[in-house]
């Protein structure tokens, strides 16, 4: 009986390894959009295991319906992981806002992990053809989305969505 009950607690303990820690929420933004009034636009997310990234998308006032995957930088970041959320926006991602210019200097992974180590980067793909970026600086990097942060996502069809979570 004993051997079954330090069986049964080995089994609880993996399954809540296994299982890590997956948060999600709600993001709240302003969709821009020259000569049209501002509108509010809700992101969802759902984290995965690792709190490396998940997944975010958001539901444009047109009906645009937008998904993809997120990535919180960090100075362990893979190239490899990076290297998707450039898709669709070519070349790379120039200048863009207060995040300065270039926002993604050339093949320079090492100086891109440490200039954004903290912030999140997205490229969502909408049902209609269009695309989004996002770049978020969190509040509190260690709590990923969940914490907070503030950032801003451009569209591909013009406007931009300034975010507050």
């Amino acid at each position: 009986m004993e051997r079954k009950k330090g069986c049964a607690v080995l089994v609880i303990v993996l399954v809540g390894v296994l299982s890590g820690c997956v948060s999600t929420g709600v993001l709240n933004g302003r969709l821009s959009v020259p000569g049209q009034p501002a509108a509010p636009v809700t992101f969802d997310f759902k984290s995965d295991r690792t709190g490396e990234g998940g997944k975010l998308s958001a539901k444009l006032p047109d009906g645009e319906f937008f998904s993809g995957r997120y990535l919180q930088i960090t100075s362990t970041t893979n190239e490899n992981a990076i290297s998707p959320m450039f898709q669709g926006w070519d070349p790379y991602w120039r200048t863009w806002g207060p995040y300065g210019s270039p926002w993604y200097p050339d093949g320079d992974y090492s100086t891109f992990r440490t200039n954004y180590s903290g912030k999140v980067i997205a490229t969502l793909f909408g049902d209609k053809g269009s695309t989004m970026r996002c770049r978020f600086r969190l509040s509190d990097p260690p709590s990923g989305l969940s914490g907070g942060g503030a950032g801003e996502c451009q569209l591909s069809a013009g406007g931009t969505i300034e975010v507050q979570f």
